[in-house]
C-alpha cells in the first residue's frame, strides 16, 4: 500500500484527536473525512482538521477510497463499528478498550480474519522506552524468578471538575449515558492499559481478585480499583487503577529473586511528580544490592518514533502484522471481563471462566 486514505468514526472519546492529528503529519497518509453520531461534536472536528463531515455511517464506510477507519465512539459501540467496517474492507484502529465483552471481540475476530483486514487496539504501554526495557529484562530472565509485579495507571481527569459527581458525568467531553455500558469503570478505563501490558509482559495468569469503589460521592460506578492476578509459577501482580489521581510518580515494581526494576518517570498519565535524582528506570541487583539507573530512557512517555497511531499507519503501509494485534485485544478484554467478574461477586475468578 503506498497511501492510506483515513476516516476518523467518532469524537465520544478525546483520543479521536490525538489519532487524527497522527494522520494529519504521516506523509503517507490522507485524512479524507470524519463521521460522528453528534452532528455538532462531528461538524467542530471536522472544522478543526480542515476535512469533510459525513453524518452518514453508511456513506462513509462504502466509500471505495477509504482504506482504513479510526473507531472512538463509546465502548459498548466498538465492535458494532468495527464489524461494519470490516465487512466493507476496512483496516480498523480500535481506542482502548478493545470491546465491552468477549463475545463482542470473538465476532470483530472472525470478520476480520474472514475479510482479510488488519485490526489494531490502541494499547500505548506497548510503545514507551521504560517498558520495552523491562519486557527484555523478563525476557531474558535478568532478574531470575518473579514473584512480585506492581503497576498503578491512573488518570487526574475528575480534579478538573472539582471531584464532583454531576459535573463530571455532564462534562461533554465525556458525555455519559450509559455508564456500566460505556465502561467507565476506572478498572475499565484506564485498567485497559495495565491488562495489556500485564498480558504481553508474563502473559495470560490464572486468577483473579478484585475490588472497586467510588471515592467520589455519587457517581454511578468506581473510581478507583486494585486487582490481584496469580499466575501459575505462584508470581503475584497487583494493578492499581485510579480517576483522582493527583501526584504518583512511582508506576512499576518488577522484584525478582535475582533483582528488580522500578520505573519512576516516562509514563505520561501515570506520573504527576518527580522524584529528582532517580532515573527513569531504575535496576537492582541482588549481587552487588545495588541500585543503579538504566541509562539512555527517555524520561518522556512517548519519544519521537513510539507512538502507537503511527505505528498502525507504518504496519499497514509496510504489509506487515499490527505490533498490537486483535487477539492481544481480545485477552485484555478477557482480563477486564475476569476482573469485573470477581468484584461483582466478590470472589476469587478463573480467567478461563470468561472464554
Amino acid at each position: 500500500m503506498d497511501r492510506i486514505r483515513f476516516a476518523q468514526l467518532s469524537f465520544w472519546f478525546m483520543h479521536a484527536h490525538g489519532i487524527c492529528a497522527a494522520a494529519e503529519r504521516h506523509p503517507n497518509v490522507d485524512l479524507a473525512c470524519i463521521w460522528d453520531d453528534d452532528p455538532a461534536r462531528g461538524r467542530a472536528a471536522a472544522e478543526k482538521f480542515g476535512v469533510e463531515y459525513i453524518g452518514d455511517l453508511d456513506e462513509v464506510l462504502a466509500r471505495d477510497d477509504i482504506d482504513a477507519v479510526g473507531i472512538c465512539s463509546p465502548t459498548q459501540q466498538h465492535g458494532e463499528h468495527a464489524l461494519a467496517a470490516i465487512e466493507k474492507g476496512k483496516h480498523c484502529l480500535v481506542e482502548k478498550p478493545f470491546t465491552r465483552t468477549v463475545a463482542q471481540a470473538d465476532e470483530v475476530i472472525a470478520a476480520a480474519e474472514a475479510h482479510k483486514v488488519q485490526v489494531m487496539p490502541v494499547y500505548n504501554l506497548r510503545f514507551t522506552p521504560a517498558n520495552e526495557k523491562m519486557k527484555e529484562f523478563v525476557d531474558t530472565g535478568a532478574l531470575g524468578p518473579i514473584y512480585q509485579v506492581r503497576r498503578r495507571h491512573g488518570h487526574r481527569e475528575y480534579g478538573k471538575n472539582n471531584n464532583d459527581a454531576q459535573t463530571i458525568m455532564n462534562d461533554p467531553a465525556w458525555a455519559w449515558k450509559d455508564a456500566d455500558a460505556e465502561g467507565r469503570r476506572s478498572l475499565y478505563h484506564a485498567g485497559s492499559h495495565a491488562m495489556l501490558w500485564m498480558a504481553w509482559m508474563f502473559g495470560m495468569p490464572e486468577c483473579v481478585v478484585s475490588l472497586g469503589g467510588a471515592r467520589v460521592k455519587g457517581l454511578p460506578v468506581e473510581d478507583n480499583n486494585a486487582c490481584v492476578f496469580r499466575y501459575a509459577d505462584g508470581m503475584i501482580v497487583t494493578l492499581h487503577t485510579s480517576e483522582t489521581e493527583t501526584a504518583a510518580p512511582l508506576a512499576t515494581e518488577i522484584y525478582g529473586f535475582d533483582g528488580a526494576l522500578v520505573q519512576v518517570r516516562g509514563d505520561g498519565p501515570s506520573t504527576f511528580a518527580e522524584f529528582g535524582a532517580p532515573g527513569a528506570l531504575m535496576h537492582y541487583k541482588e549481587s552487588t544490592k545495588e541500585w543503579q539507573p538504566i541509562e539512555g530512557i527517555s524520561q518522556k512517555f512517548q519519544p519521537e518514533g513510539y507512538n502507537p497511531n503511527d505505528r498502525f499507519f507504518d504496519a499497514l503501509l509496510k504489509g506487515e502484522e499490527m505490533p498490537v494485534t486483535m487477539y492481544d485485544g481480545r485477552r485484555s478484554v478477557q482480563l477486564l471481563a475476569a476482573a469485573e467478574l470477581a468484584d461483582r461477586e466478590r470472589r476469587t475468578v478463573d480467567i478461563a471462566e470468561v472464554g
